[in-house]
Parts: structure tokens; C-alpha cells; sequence
């Protein structure tokens, strides 16, 4: 009993049949196929076909500059007659607010009792005679309401213009024995009723109609009701293009818009509910309820918006509504109705009538094709026998390949035919049943025996350490311990986890490292020497042994840690000592571990306080001179061979040089013979002059800078830094490394070329025939700098 209850083909076809109750009864997974639907609507969703369409919105900045809300019919009035001028005259107009009484004109009211009870009194005390009803008194009260007849301007207007839709209003939540009557004027809007129509009863009927007053309505070029419908979600996505009212069926203002813009008769509209609208030679398909599924246009304003105030006072050009469907509506906030729908979350009312509308014209709708009704259900049959026949019978990998690619093609056909065919097909009901069915399969396969749960978790450590193990290999530690994390710390993994500490303490990602080694601790706080670890690195973590990172950092800052036993690494280069310290940081001797190339690493330490614009400026530089000197390949320039940048620190490897620079020689009773200097000058003027030639300047030509090296030859070293040297300033504005050699334009801040190095050369032979500098300015910066671009050489 026990093993038919969780058998495949008892669960498959309760699923099954589950699916086709959901699917029957439009509940349960209806709101997932209409999520569904508004991912393929926003996909679908595309600009107007053409720019038809405007609309005057009745705003907030409207309503600030005339006055509140609801305005006098004279101002709409006032609009009608401005679009009415041959400039202007749209192809038709909607008006979109529903006038359902007459105005009452207090003002008026008031003034004309003042005037009867005045002209009583008059009577009364016998200063005027009593006169009949057709008194010049009488005669002026009624010219005086005829003018504030703001119901009779608006008439005019709507009647002068002659194109003007007005809305109607259906309640259809009550069941009544016995509609009103419609007014008679309505009935000529009504829409013919296909032969072959098989009466049922409809979805939507109306129960009762508000409708504009008849002084407006007669002049009326059409009016259409404004109702909008929300499915359960609270989503628009449908337009009842007809209701029927008392076996009559009424337009939708929308369809009213289209109708008098292709100039038709109302004759000539007809409805096959639950098939077809015809307009003119235009056929719409309906759905089962007949409503037509809005394809809506693309996010945010698809079509011109005007201020009304602004269309009033003439701001906006007349030919901007020339022979255009011009749409009159509210978009005030706390006035004007917002609609949800699934590409927009506060859709006006105006601008979704202005899409019904541009959707009739273009034919840009959603179906439902006649098949889908067939296709839907076979497709959740065919699902079901999937998960009940074939997939307990697939490997798990082939299963979970056919389960992948059945999903792909049921979402994929269904936004295929949504995106490009215009037709809704409701997929989500056997996807969802396809889902359900392999998530049972495989938990229940899951749950089927302990000794497989045991063997998968077996797999899952060693797929983490096998991927951890890769991660480090790459040199992605963090993603490493992440993968090691999820491993039982047993003796096999402490060494890993280990090792990945050394990595970290190389890399001097000092936190880091003690965070792993803290991570071996909570299992065993006696392995290996990881208590002194933790206690020299959380020292050295916050500055106590290491001296900051760059840009933080003293001039003492080294990557050396005392008392450490791992080797640092700068890349792929491990530090072997400390060299010296040059202007712009730390010289380090190390190794390449790939070649076993020695090499001098020099690394850039910026000055405190630098914000980040200006050091990633820095930064963005130190690799461009780099790569420029790193170009160079001369036998008396100082090879290049690496740059790169290690969290907080820049660095370039060089070429390793055993000598001294001509620094040795610059002093009296060191100098070189005459000739040992100008063979020493000439051969730094000719690397100069091919660094020159490919658009290199070192910047900083001075004695230090030209090495001598144990078998007799000559390299000029720090090309690269001396650009990054020379714009790098104190907050005192002091220049950093030696001012003594520095050409008239640098001081002047001009752009500099090959002549600046000439002229430092100069000094610096200066220095090494005489064995004292040129200037005589002392340390002041300031005197020697007068001195350089002022004193004859």
C-alpha cells in the first residue's frame, strides 16, 4: 500500500489532473500564466506605428495656473473652439471627461435673486411700475443667463467643431429584471449585430448608464463608453470594444475614436460577440468574452503629451493637432484614474484610450487562436505522461537534459508566438506541471536511500575541494576558502587550509590569513604554529609591524614582516630584502620563481592624504611610463621587463645592476679623468637620444640616475618614475628628489621634451668635471629656482 502511494503513476496523474483543474477552472496557476503574460507583453511591446495620436493633459500645473478642479465648461469650451480654427482641426477629438449634469453656476444664481429681491423692494416702495414678464428686466435676466450658460458654450463648441467623442459610463456589477431605458439619441451609436450570431449570455452586460447631457450628446460626433475592466490580479490587459444593453450593443470611446477618424457611420461598426468587430474594412478578433487583448506600447509616454494651460494660451503651435486623434483627459494627481497594467504601474485613463485606439487602427493586437483551446490541454496531457512514464525511467542527467530542453521549448514557444506572431498561448499551465513533476522525481529519488544521500555528500566535499584546490592554483584565494569552508575540517583539510594561510600571508592579505587560520582554530587551536600566526599577523593587520598600506603609509612602510618565516610576494616575484629606499618608495631584490631571474622590484608609495581621484590618476600614469620605458631596448638603458599593481602597491621589476652610479664621483677629490667623463657623458646622451626618438623624456637626468656598473659599462636608470617623481607634490607645494638638475620649463610648469634632459645632462657634467653644482642657491628652493631660469649659464 505504502509503495503504491508514492508510486510515479499514482503522483504523475494526480499532477496531472490537478493542472487541467487549474486550467478549466482559471485558478491556481492563472496568476503565474498572466505574470507570464506581462514578461511576453513588455517584450512585444514597441512604439507607435505612427505619431497619430496626441494627447492635452489636464495636469497639475494646469490646475495651478486656472484654478481648481472641476473648472467651468467655458474653459473647455474655450479649448474646442481653439482646435476648431483651420490651423489646428484634428481629425477628431476625444473628450475624455463625462459631463452627466447640467453646471450649476452659483454666481449666477446668486446674482439674479439680488436683482429680483432689489427690483421687489423697487416695486414695492412704488419707485418703478409694475411691468409683465416680457419687461426689459425680464428681458435682461434671461440675455444675462444666456450668457453664463456655460452648458450652451460648451454645446456650441462640440456642435462648431463637429468631430468631438464624448464618454458614457456602463455599471455592470448588479443583475437587474428590468433595465432603464437608454435615451433615444443613444441608440443611434449602437453597433450591428452579426446574422449568425448564437445569443448567450455575455460576460460583461450593462445594468445601468450614466450618459453625457443631451444639449452636449446631440451635437456629438459619438460617444463610447469608458469603462475599464481588471483581471484578478489587478492588471488591465483587455478593452470590451461593445456592451450590450438592453439587446442593444454600445462602443467603447475608444472604438468610437477610430470609427470617426476613419469617417464611418455608426452603421457601419458590427460585432460577432465572441469573434469578430468589424469596422469598416477592418476586422478585430475577439476572445470567448468578447474583449480584444491589448498589445501595449512601449514603457513610459508613447505618445505627445500638451499641457492644457499651455494649448490654451496659445504655447503650443496650432498645426500641432493638424488632422490628429486628439485625446482630452485628466492626469492630475488625486484626478485623474491610473490603471496597472503589465508594462506600466500608473497608466492614465487618457493614454490608455489612446492605445486601444492606435492598437484598432494598426490591427496591433494579442489572440487567442481558435487551437489554443485544443493545443493547451494536450500539451499538459503530454507533460503529464512525461513525468509519470518517461522521466522516472531517465538517468539523472539525461532526465534533467530532457526536462531542460521541454521548458526551453514551452517558454520558448510561447514568446516566439506572443513576440512575433501576436498569438497568446498559455504555456505556464504545462510548465508549471513540468516543474512540479521533476522536483518530485528527484526528491523522491533523493529520499529514497540513505546510503545515496551519503554518497552525494561525499561527492559534494570533494567537487568543494577539488574546485578550492583549483581556485588557489588560479591565484583566487577568497573564492578558495569560500569552497574550503564548506568542507569538515578534518587532518587532510587543516593542511589545506594551511597552506591557503601562506598564500594569503604572501599576498599580505593579513585579515585574511588570520581568518583561515582562525578557521583551523575552532577545530583545533594547537595546530602547528598557528597561535603565534594569528598574534604576529593581527599586529601586523593593523600597522604594528607592518607599516600601512600605500597611500596611508610612512616612509619606514616595507613588506617585510618581522619575525615572519613566509616569503612575500609582489605578483609573480618573491621579495627576497629590502635594496634601499628611493624618492617614490621601497627597492626591493627579487625573483622571478618561473626563470630564476633576479631583479630589482621598485615599488610606488604615494603621499599621505591623496584623495582617489588623484591616485588612481597616479596609478594610470605609472603604468603608461612603464609600458613607454619598458619600449626602450637600448644597451645603455636600464631593461624593463614587468609592471603591474598588487591590491594597495605598484610596482616595476628591472633589470638587476651591480655598480655604483656617478653619484661617487661628483665630489672634489673623487673625480674622474676628463676623458672617462665625457666618454661616460656621451654614451648617456646617446641613450637619451634614442629614448628621445621614441617619444620618451626621463625628466630627471642628475648623477644618481646614471649607474656605472663592475665590468665598465653604463646605464641610465629611472625611466618611468621620474614623470610620476616630478608631479607628485607635498601639500607644501615642495617638489620631491633633488631640484638642482631641473630645466627653466619645468620650473615653469611648460611642457617639456628631449631639451630638459639635454640641459640636466649639462649640470650633471658639470658637476662631474668641477665636483660642485652650477647653483650657489644653497638648500632655499626657491633662490635656486630664480637662479636656474634667471642666471646667465
Amino acid at each position: 500500500m505504502k509503495k503504491f502511494i508514492f508510486s510515479n503513476i499514482l503522483w504523475g496523474v494526480g499532477m496531472t489532473l490537478a493542472a487541467l483543474f487549474f486550467y478549466y477552472s482559471g485558478t491556481g496557476i492563472e496568476p503565474l500564466e498572466l505574470k507570464f503574460y506581462d514578461f511576453r507583453t513588455q517584450l512585444n511591446a514597441r512604439p507607435p506605428a505612427k505619431s497619430e495620436i496626441a494627447i492635452i493633459e489636464i495636469n497639475d500645473d494646469s490646475i495651478a495656473k486656472i484654478g481648481r478642479w472641476p473648472w467651468p465648461r467655458s474653459n473647455i469650451a474655450e479649448m474646442l473652439t481653439r482646435l476648431s480654427t483651420e490651423a489646428a482641426k484634428p481629425a477628431v477629438i476625444g473628450l475624455n471627461i463625462l459631463f452627466s449634469e447640467p453646471e450649476r453656476n452659483r454666481d449666477l444664481e446668486t446674482a439674479t435673486d439680488r436683482l429680483r429681491s432689489r427690483y421687489a423692494q423697487l416695486l414695492a416702495e412704488k419707485k418703478i411700475k409694475e411691468t409683465t414678464k416680457d419687461s426689459p428686466f425680464e428681458k435682461m435676466l434671461s440675455e444675462i443667463r444666456d450668457d453664463m450658460d456655460n452648458d450652451a458654450k460648451l454645446a456650441a463648441a462640440i456642435a462648431g467643431a463637429g468631430n468631438v467623442v464624448l464618454p458614457m459610463y456602463f455599471k455592470t456589477d448588479e443583475i437587474v429584471a428590468k433595465l432603464p431605458p437608454e435615451p433615444d439619441w443613444l441608440k443611434q451609436y449602437a453597433a450591428g449585430v452579426a446574422p449568425s450570431f448564437d445569443a448567450t449570455d455575455p460576460v460583461i452586460e450593462g445594468s445601468d448608464l450614466t450618459v453625457p447631457i443631451q444639449v452636449l450628446a446631440s451635437s456629438a460626433a459619438g460617444v463610447g463608453h469608458v469603462n475599464i475592466f481588471n483581471d484578478n490580479d489587478g492588471s488591465v490587459r483587455k478593452e470590451y470594444p461593445f456592451i450590450p444593453y438592453n439587446k442593444s450593443f454600445y462602443p467603447s470611446f475608444a472604438e468610437e475614436l477610430a470609427r470617426t477618424y476613419l469617417k464611418l457611420k455608426p452603421s457601419e461598426a458590427s460585432i460577432t460577440p465572441g469573434r469578430l468587430l468589424t469596422l469598416g474594412g477592418r476586422k478585430v478578433t475577439l476572445d470567448d468574452a468578447s474583449a480584444i487583448h491589448i498589445a501595449f506600447n512601449e514603457r513610459g509616454s508613447s505618445f505627445k503629451y500638451y499641457s492644457f494651460y499651455d494649448v490654451l494660451n496659445g504655447k503650443v503651435v496650432p498645426e500641432a493637432f493638424k488632422d490628429k486623434i486628439v485625446l482630452i483627459g485628466l492626469t492630475a494627481q488625486g484626478i485623474g484614474t491610473l490603471y496597472v497594467t503589465p508594462v506600466e504601474r500608473n497608466l492614465p485613463a487618457v493614454e490608455f484610450s489612446a492605445n486601444v485606439t492606435e492598437n484598432i487602427l494598426h490591427g496591433h493586437f494579442v489572440t487567442r487562436p481558435e487551437w489554443a483551446s485544443q493545443l493547451e490541454p494536450g500539451l499538459i496531457a503530454l507533460i503529464g505522461l512525461f513525468i509519470t512514464l518517461l522521466l522516472p525511467r531517465m538517468k539523472a542527467g539525461l532526465g534533467a537534459v530532457f526536462a531542460s530542453l521541454l521548458l526551453i521549448a514551452l517558454i520558448g514557444s510561447g514568446v516566439f508566438l506572443f513576440s512575433s506572431k501576436g498569438m497568446w498561448v498559455k504555456t505556464a499551465y504545462p510548465a508549471f506541471l513540468l516543474i512540479a513533476g521533476y522536483i518530485f522525481i528527484v526528491s523522491k529519488r533523493f529520499f529514497s536511500t540513505e546510503k545515496r544521500k551519503e554518497l552525494i555528500e561525499v561527492s559534494a566535499i570533494e567537487t568543494n575541494k577539488m574546485l578550492g584546490l583549483s581556485f588557489q592554483g588560479q591565484g583566487m584565494l577568497d573564492l578558495a576558502f569560500e569552497k574550503f569552508r564548506s568542507c569538515p575540517v578534518d587532518d587532510g583539510m587543516k593542511e589545506l587550509l594551511y597552506n591557503l594561510a601562506l598564500d594569503f600571508e604572501r599576498k599580505r592579505q593579513f585579515n585574511k590569513a588570520v581568518a583561515v587560520y582562525g578557521h583551523i582554530s575552532a577545530k583545533d587551536p594547537d595546530y602547528k604554529d598557528i597561535k603565534n600566526k594569528i598574534e604576529l599577523l593581527t599586529k601586523a593587520s593593523e600597522g604594528a609591524v607592518f607599516g600601512g598600506a600605500i597611500g596611508k603609509g610612512t616612509n619606514d612602510s616595507t613588506m617585510l614582516v618581522a619575525g615572519s618565516s613566509t616569503i612575500p610576494t609582489l605578483g609573480r616575484y618573491e621579495i627576497t630584502k629590502e635594496l634601499g629606499k628611493g624618492a617614490m618608495g621601497i627597492v626591493y631584490l627579487g625573483r622571478d620563481p618561473k626563470i630564476n631571474r633576479t631583479v630589482a622590484i621598485k615599488t610606488l608609495r604615494f603621499e599621505e592624504g591623496m584623495d582617489e581621484k588623484t591616485l588612481k590618476e597616479m596609478k594610470d600614469r605609472f603604468f603608461r611610463e612603464a609600458q613607454a620605458a619598458g619600449n626602450l631596448s637600448h644597451p645603455n638603458i636600464v631593461k624593463i621587463y614587468d609592471a603591474g599593481e598588487e591590491q594597495d602597491i605598484a610596482y616595476m621589476a628591472m633589470e638587476l645592476l651591480k655598480g655604483e652610479d656617478l653619484k661617487k664621483w661628483a665630489t672634489k677629490g673623487n673625480l674622474l679623468p676628463v676623458e672617462k667623463t665625457l666618454e661616460y657623458i656621451a654614451t648617456s646622451a646617446e641613450a637619451l637620444d634614442y629614448a628621445h626618438r621614441n617619444g620618451v623624456v626621463h625628466r630627471d637626468i642628475k648623477p644618481a640616475n646614471i649607474m656605472l656598473l663592475e665590468n665598465g659599462e653604463l646605464r641610465v636608470a629611472d625611466f618611468g618614475i621620474a614623470r610620476l617623481q616630478a608631479s607628485s607634490k607635498t601639500a607644501t607645494g615642495t617638489v620631491l628628489g633633488t631640484p638642482y638638475y631641473i630645466s627653466p620649463e619645468q620650473i615653469a610648469g611648460k611642457k617639456v621634451d628631449g631639451r630638459a634632459d639635454l640641459f640636466s645632462l649639462g649640470v650633471t657634467l658639470y658637476e662631474l668635471l668641477t665636483g660642485e653644482r652650477p647653483w650657489k642657491g644653497g638648500e632655499a628652493v626657491g633662490t635656486l629656482f630664480f637662479q636656474i631660469s634667471s642666471d646667465p649659464y
